[in-house]
């Protein structure tokens, strides 16, 4: 009878092992869900200020941005730029000053026409106007979709002497989330610029 036994069990034990270890693998198996991809955290600048000179007009630049001219910028009569790099979010804002001549609204056409030729969908155009009238200030900051080339440009005039134009770009290539945080923080800088522009009349 012990012999028996033994007959029956040996050519079992060959699949019996197999399906154990089936049974095994598969009930440890964990069902994985897929995860957004996530984004590095990027800490603010400090909201301190430094003034930068421009044409006739000041401006307060935040203390942690660069400032320098661009090649080839000085020998422009009538128009100055000037470059704002965030080396931290890997962005730049771009200013170009131009002293009127009879031709603001020839440069407001133009300006309007690089925001609207700039981005993805003209129906996300936000215009935010900005008006002092007591320090002869009239702005607007254009805010358009996040994955455009340059999602902030924005214009600002006393009306008879001077025309500023800016205009925020990325280094490299964004999305909406990625971009967010640092779009705010360069948002809130550019408004403090606005805000706070004061000119010499010439």
């Amino acid at each position: 009878m012990k012999h028996f036994f033994c007959n029956r069990w040996q050519p079992m034990r060959y699949w019996i092992y197999p399906l154990f270890i089936i049974l095994l693998t598969t009930a440890c198996r964990e069902t994985t869900t897929p995860r957004p991809n996530g984004f590095f955290r990027i800490d603010s600048y400090p909201a301190t200020y430094k003034e930068v000179k421009m044409g006739n007009i000041t401006l307060n630049i935040n203390d942690s941005a660069l400032c320098n001219v661009p090649p080839g910028a000085e020998g422009n009569s009538g128009t100055e730029r000037l470059n704002i790099p965030y080396p931290r979010y890997n962005a730049t804002i771009y200013l170009s000053y131009i002293t009127l001549h009879d031709n603001l609204d020839r440069l407001m056409a133009e300006s309007i026409e690089l925001v609207y030729r700039q981005n993805v969908n003209t129906e996300q155009v936000e215009a935010i106007a900005y008006e002092d009238k007591a320090a002869k200030l009239y702005a607007t900051l254009f805010a358009l979709s996040p994955e455009s080339a340059t999602p902030i440009q924005f214009i600002a005039t006393d009306s008879t002497q001077y025309l500023l134009r800016g205009a925020l770009y990325f280094d490299n290539p964004v999305k909406a989330d990625s971009v967010a945080p640092s779009l705010q923080y360069i948002e809130e800088d550019i408004m403090v610029l606005i805000e706070n522009i004061t000119h010499t009349p010439l």
